[in-house]
């Protein structure tokens, strides 16, 4: 659904979902992509890369003098990785550095009564966000996933497609839901947990677990995996 831009955003991120954020932002999001950043260091291992669709990519380091936060809003496009640390370091970056962070969500989405979503959250087609949800900052709902009511889902989470989260589920921060796994009522995922795809949990855990299938069961999580050291 095309939409009249009222503000131009740039996106910090040149990867995959850089990209495809950038055209949930172009088709159904009042804000114009002006440009793609990255930090310096991380620029210099492509030294060909100068634009992505059009529009110029640039390092953080220039981001202020040519692209000002009086001017332009931000929006951090990241996977994953390290449990979502990495997203959540360029987040807490942007926020250092004045820029005001966006949220998109898909006008295909259903928002119930009540539901609070933070800022740069990525909110894609047919989630439900159920009455008095509330989502904290720097979450990524892929597409298709249900949130019950009065959930909460704090910051810094990702949560691929079709998740069903019941009602009156916690989960904290730092934490992955992968695709077709669930919740039971009033269950707490702790923070930092990675909770593979088809993993049905009726249970709270504790902070720093793994849960795959099959077998399901839970295993230590690495400080590699999380910090990577």
């Amino acid at each position: 659904m095309k939409q009249e831009k009222e503000h131009d955003i740039v996106i910090v991120g040149i990867g995959e979902t850089a990209e495809l954020a950038a055209d949930y932002f172009a088709f159904d999001s009042p804000y114009t992509v002006s440009a793609f950043a990255a930090e310096g260091a991380f620029l210099e291992k492509r030294p060909d890369l100068k634009e992505i669709d059009g529009r110029p990519v640039l390092s953080l380091e220039d981001l202020p003098e040519r692209y000002p936060s009086a001017r332009y809003k931000a929006f951090v496009a990241m996977a994953y990785g390290r449990l979502n640390h990495d997203r959540a370091r360029l987040y807490e970056t942007m926020k250092a550095m004045g820029y005001s962070l966006v949220s998109y969500i898909s006008s295909r989405a259903f928002i119930g009564s009540n539901v609070r979503v933070g800022d740069n959250c990525f909110i894609l087609e047919h989630n439900v966000l159920q009455r008095n949800v509330t989502i904290g900052d720097d979450v990524v709902l892929w597409s298709g996933n249900h949130i019950g009511h009065r959930s909460v889902i704090e910051n810094h989470v990702f949560l691929s497609s079709h998740v069903a989260v019941s009602g009156y589920c916690h989960i904290g921060p730092y934490c992955f839901l992968g695709i077709n796994s669930a919740l039971g009522d009033n269950v707490t995922v702790a923070e930092n947990c990675f909770i593979g795809g088809g993993v049905a949990l009726m249970k709270d855990t504790a902070p720093g677990q793994i849960y795959r299938v099959p077998p399901l069961k839970a295993e230590k999580l690495s400080s590699k995996i999380v910090f990577g050291i």
